[in-house]
């Protein structure tokens, strides 16, 4: 019996922009060599891999310069829309994570930058689980991040912000350690001429329990599932604390 389809996770589309400039940097140089060593190492120059939550696709490009035929998926329209100037020659869908539906295999996928803690509860994350594996052939690898609670506790209670001449991002985060839900209410800012703009908005991540997740990719029949400890793995910093790569095959 078909699954009822989602609402869309449209919260990233006032964030695309300011997303776009300054967002992920570090982040790509540091998990490049991660992503090379446990997933694409498994698979032959020219594989098909199948970004998860693609964003504003500088990632994608950056594998597919590394030789690989990319598509992407993420449920902002915004995002894609950046997407597809960032990386033109990847096949680029608005969907979100649990319910989409592409025409085709892939021999890889993956979900970087904690992209799946913005699924809000472990159902909804084993229904994405089950759409990755339907899109893999039999044996491909599917490496995806998530943020551990430590994370959440000192990157989400927090002010922060970026100034620039003609753009201006302020950050409030909060983390509920009882609902283990991470709220950052976003306060922007764009210069036009002599004008500024305004815009306010709010995105989510849950922490989600450990061996919930590595049930969730049994259920939705991944298997040799393997968890990976990000500063371990060679993840410097800020974006190394905390974080667990998972690894499963299709």
């Amino acid at each position: 019996m078909a699954l009822p389809s989602v609402v869309r996770n449209n919260e990233y589309d006032p964030f695309a922009k300011f997303y776009n400039r300054h967002w992920g940097e570090d982040y790509r140089a540091e998990v490049l060599p991660i992503v090379d060593r446990l997933l694409l190492s498994r698979i032959e120059p020219g594989a098909s891999v199948l970004d998860v939550c693609c964003g504003t696709g500088q990632f994608t490009e950056l594998v597919r310069c590394h030789g690989y035929e990319m598509a992407g998926v993420d449920a902002s329209e915004e995002m894609i829309r950046y997407a597809r100037e960032n990386t033109p020659d990847a096949a680029l869908f608005v969907a979100d994570v649990r319910d989409f539906a592409l025409p085709r295999r892939f021999d890889a996928a993956y979900s970087v930058f904690e992209s799946l803690n913005h699924v809000p509860d472990i159902a909804g994350l084993k229904r994405g689980f089950q759409r990755v594996r339907r899109h893999l052939k039999s044996g491909a690898p599917f490496l995806f991040d998530l943020n551990r609670e430590d994370a959440f506790i000192l990157y989400w209670n927090t002010t922060d912000a970026i100034v620039e001449e003609d753009s201006v991002c302020v950050m409030r985060s909060e983390y509920d350690d009882d609902t283990r839900v991470g709220t950052c209410s976003i306060t922007g800012f764009e210069r036009e001429g002599n004008a500024w703009s305004r815009i306010d908005f709010t995105v989510r991540q849950t922490c989600h329990e450990s061996d919930a997740v590595e049930d969730a990719l049994r259920d939705a029949k991944f298997r040799e599932v393997t968890l990976f400890d990000a500063a371990d793995a060679g993840m410097k910093g800020a974006a190394g604390y905390a974080r667990t790569f998972y690894l499963a095959l299709a």
